[in-house]
């Protein structure tokens, strides 16, 4: 440590205080008489006491300050960062694995001798100390460059020691890793570069959801490696609770030593719920592995599809152009029927269109009993053929007053107060150049209640006649879409613009609000997801409404899960604010069910649902060791590849790397010098001594 001092006034200043100390002690004790007859020794004890107090004193007034330097000599560092994957230890014996990791062990001892060496492992993610055990399922080597660069790279980083078979099947070429490392990187190549007898499923590509009742498509991309002249079989099962039933197979000629191919499988989505399918390889002989030959994947099967019922006077060029665009939305299904058929089940639909209906010719009475029976939403489109006084009596959202015989042009302008939902702020503009609607003449009027969406536009003319509005009607959600016309807005958007966007937006937007089914349970448990890997975390939300549906967390709530084997994990839900939330950990692979409940007022709710943990195959596919990338990252960042069990030179090379050397950090401290509390002390044993002095010496 260096101490340097500096006044806040010239320095010189110094000699102004030792002048003052130095009179003062020569007035005091030199110039006056009375001491006389005290012993010399006394008075130059006395007189150089005072000096120093007084000029002590007189020099405080200067405000010294010290500055202290501190230095630090900072060893270098040394990253040792060790592939934790499975793939490192596939078809390892015990003795080999211990092996490897007393090699590590090795060189860590040796390098730590003069540096300081961190230890990483690398996996899923990247984890402070050495490997245990390798359990990884996920290699990411791209991740540990860069987690390295940003934890290290602005400290004294003397070398990076890698050690892994170079397979990554996470994250990016680690040769193209967006990092700038100086420092080398040293390599331990692990695994074997021999390419085996082996086949594998090397891809399966395929859509997470299928819609119940449709089909859909698997993309298998399968390869094997000195195989020609085998064959395998291809195959698809679906796997529920342990058990296989085998949907479609195909026999493939292994004609090449090199083979690959891709192969698409065609199958039915005939089973709602979250399904687990697997594709597999039938085993050749002499295999170096088989655990790359199937791969599990899950597909969720939704019976989510609404059904629409588009219920019509007669046919209309209407009725096709908005089956077209509700259709467009997957999750809808649209049928075009008529009062006449004698076959109409009203009660199936989700949500009925009424498009000239009720009309003088079909009052519809017996289907609109049913469908407030069911208390089915409903959206009517006003026509030339609607019967008005039908309109208003069957829904409280507009009331027409006028004559269907008696028609007029309408366009549509936007309420910027409308708030049921969101629409795109250019839709009003877009909409004022579409082609008119035809709508009956009349007045129109909303009742307090109604949402109005769209207004008239009567020749260029702003009105406040609704156009196309919404009301919750004791509890059922109801639309009037006043108009005609859809099919040609149809067009002219196709024309202006090369797509629907402008009329879909409008048409599907009010499907979906009239259609969407309001959650009234007051007991609500979700997973985050319906599917897991197997490293992740589960994890749970779950609400709770009083009878004024506000949010509360007051009674505990309780969840078991359940797996395939029926073993049972219990949980209690953690409160959070208003509601509850639940992390379970990891889980084993495999499907579970699970099950909430919660007591409320003496009231036992419980909800109920399932989700599955998807087993992680990617460490297993391919063994093959890629010691050329590794060499390529060596060369890239300046080291040198060793070869595992003969990397007995690697810790010598480090340690004898002249570049490779401490930094010394200095860091200073400025501080005054009236901090120091002992100064006054010694100030004070001056004057203590003096005062003691004078009083032996019989003076005050």
């Amino acid at each position: 440590m260096i101490n340097e001092i500096s006044f806040q006034y010239p320095t010189w200043y110094i000699i102004f205080c030792l002048l003052l100390g130095l009179v003062y002690a020569l007035a005091l004790y030199f110039k006056d008489k009375k001491f006389t007859e005290s012993p010399k020794w006394s008075i130059w004890v006395m007189g150089i006491l005072r000096f120093l107090s007084v000029s002590g004193i007189a020099a405080l007034l200067l405000t010294p300050l010290v500055r202290s330097i501190t230095e630090d000599i900072k060893q270098p560092i040394v990253i040792l960062a060790e592939d934790g994957s499975q793939s490192i230890v596939a078809n390892l014996s015990e003795e080999e694995i211990a092996a490897k990791k007393q090699e590590l062990n090795m060189i860590s001892d040796q390098l730590s001798e003069k540096y300081e060496v961190k230890r990483l492992v690398i996996g899923d993610k990247i984890e402070n100390g050495g490997v245990d055990s390798f359990g990884y399922k996920v290699s990411n080597l791209s991740e540990s460059l860069e987690f390295i660069y940003d934890n290290y790279g602005d400290q004294n980083l003397g070398a990076i020691i890698m050690s892994t078979d170079g397979i990554y099947n996470e994250g990016k070429n680690p040769l193209y890793a967006k990092v700038n490392l100086t420092s080398p990187l040293y390599v331990v190549a692990q695994g074997d570069t021999t390419i085996k007898k082996d086949i594998s499923i090397k891809n399966v590509f395929n859509n997470k959801i299928a819609y119940l009742g449709d089909k859909f498509s698997i993309q298998v991309d399968v390869a094997a490696k000195n195989c020609a002249g085998k064959s395998t079989n291809l195959s698809v099962s679906r796997v529920d609770n342990g058990n296989s039933k085998r949907l479609k197979s195909e026999n493939l000629k292994l004609n090449k030593e090199d083979y690959f191919t891709t192969k698409e499988i065609i199958l039915d989505a005939d089973k709602v719920g979250l399904n687990k399918y697997r594709v597999a390889l039938t085993p050749v002989d002499g295999e170096v592995t088989k655990a790359n030959n199937y791969k599990d994947i899950f597909i969720e099967v939704l019976d989510a599809r609404q059904k629409i019922l588009l219920l019509a006077h007669g046919a209309h060029p209407d009725l096709s152009a908005m089956k077209s665009i509700i259709t467009s939305n997957k999750n809808y299904e649209v049928d075009i029927r008529f009062p006449e058929d004698t076959d109409l089940n009203i009660n199936k639909y989700d949500l009925v269109v009424l498009h000239n209906l009720p009309s003088d010719k079909y009052p519809i009475a017996v289907q609109l009993a049913n469908i407030n029976k069911k208390r089915t939403p409903r959206l009517f489109v006003v026509g030339a053929q609607s019967s008005l006084s039908g309109v208003n009596k069957a829904q409280d959202n507009i009331k027409i007053a006028g004559n269907s015989a008696s028609l007029e042009d309408i366009q549509a302008d936007v309420v910027r107060t409308f708030n049921s939902f969101t629409v795109d702020e250019q839709l009003g503009a877009n909409l004022r150049s579409f082609p008119p609607l035809i709508a009956p003449f009349g007045q129109y009027t909303s009742p307090s209640g109604a949402n109005v969406l769209l207004t008239q536009n009567i020749k260029k003319i702003e009105t406040e006649y609704p156009l196309l509005s919404f009301k919750d009607q004791s509890g059922i959600k109801t639309g009037v879409w006043v108009g005609e016309g859809i099919w040609k807005w149809r067009l002219f958007d196709y024309l202006q613009n090369e797509n629907y966007d402008v009329v879909s937006s409008v048409v599907n937007k009010a499907i979906q609000f009239l259609s969407t089914k309001e959650d009234k349970r007051k007991f609500r448990v979700s997973s985050s997801k319906n599917l897991y890997k197997e490293n992740e975390q589960i994890s749970f939300d779950a609400q709770l409404y009083n009878d004024n549906y506000e949010m509360i967390n007051e009674p505990d709530v309780f969840v078991t899960l359940t797996n395939e084997d029926k073993k049972d994990y219990k949980y209690t839900y953690n409160r959070s604010s208003n509601y509850y939330t639940l992390s379970a950990g990891m889980l084993p692979a495999g499907r579970y069910t699970y099950v909430a409940k919660t007591n409320y007022t003496g009231e036992a709710l419980e909800q109920k649902g399932s989700f599955s943990v998807q087993d992680i195959q990617l460490e297993l596919y391919d063994l093959t060791a890629r010691h050329d990338l590794l060499r390529a990252l060596t060369e890239k960042y300046g080291g040198e590849l060793f070869v595992s069990g003969k990397s007995e030179g690697l810790a010598s090379k480090i340690l004898t790397n002249t570049k490779i050397k401490p930094v010394v950090y200095q860091s200073s401290d400025t501080k005054s010098v009236l901090n120091f509390k002992w100064l006054f002390g010694l100030l004070l044993l001056l004057l203590c001594l003096e005062w003691f002095l004078r009083r032996y010496m019989g003076s005050y």
